[in-house]
């Protein structure tokens, strides 16, 4: 087994993975797996603790066999929501990232990433709704990372941001990285090709791309309190999104 480790104080991080897990494991989704599911999380001290069933990799993810996992998970859970899944809030991880002590604190950059929050948030619910792939359980990160291929085909783990929200989120990260990070338009179309379908040109994915990226850059913003290499990324994402500035983005 794994063990899953979570900070202080971020027991509702662990419950959230618990549920989701419980949930799309009952339905046969392609997701990690929990070790005794129904007496879980555990609790030592201040810290929530989750135990997952190891997995062993026999191969390299690909965007395609990604995207056909992520339709599997959305197809098992659209017009049936299962029940107690939470619904994914990407404004309250961004806000969170903003109130958590940084190298930027008190600046007039966490001010205006405030205000450009709260702006999208004003808009989410509306412009959201009526996505054209529907309302579902995501995953939320479906990058390389939280993905294993196993003999018995594509796995995704790492629930921390999964919930019930619209499908086009979980294109959103692959958008993003097209347009910040410079990967290969390829990398977007392989992806919607084994999910089968894209979000298309409507402006709720525009918006959520917005808020996608709007996170990422609160993300590592708040990074720079506890890894000070992050700190010139942290600063070329700002300038990038507040500024205009072309640099590319890199992962940290």
């Amino acid at each position: 087994m794994v063990a899953r480790v979570e900070g202080p104080g971020e027991q509702e991080l662990a419950l959230r993975q618990v549920l989701v897990a419980r949930a799309l494991a009952a339905r046969d989704a392609p997701i990690a797996r929990l070790v005794q599911p129904e007496i879980q999380p555990f609790f030592i001290g201040n810290r929530a603790v989750t135990l997952w069933r190891r997995l062993r990799s026999v191969a390299t993810p690909t965007l395609w066999a990604m995207g056909r996992a992520v339709r599997t998970i959305h197809e098992a859970t659209a017009g049936s929501l299962p029940k107690g899944v939470p619904t994914i809030d990407p404004f309250g991880q961004v806000r969170a990232c903003l109130d958590s002590p940084s190298a930027w604190s008190g600046s007039a950059a966490i001010a205006e990433l405030r205000r450009r929050a709260d702006e999208l948030a004003s808009r989410w619910q509306e412009e959201t709704r009526d996505d054209p792939l529907g309302v579902v359980v995501v995953h939320g990160d479906p990058y390389a990372d939280n993905a294993v291929v196993t003999e018995g085909g594509l796995v995704l783990i790492d629930l921390e941001d999964a919930g019930v929200g619209p499908a086009s989120w979980d294109f959103a990260p692959l958008g993003v990285g097209v347009e910040r990070y410079g990967e290969p338009a390829e990398d977007f179309q392989q992806f919607a090709t084994g999910y089968g379908a894209e979000p298309g040109a409507w402006p709720g994915y525009y918006l959520m791309r917005r808020v996608y990226e709007l996170w990422v850059v609160c993300w590592a913003v708040r990074c720079t309190a506890d890894s000070p290499g992050v700190a010139g990324e942290a600063a070329v994402r700002v300038a990038g999104l507040l500024e205009g500035d072309p640099t590319r983005w890199t992962h940290v």
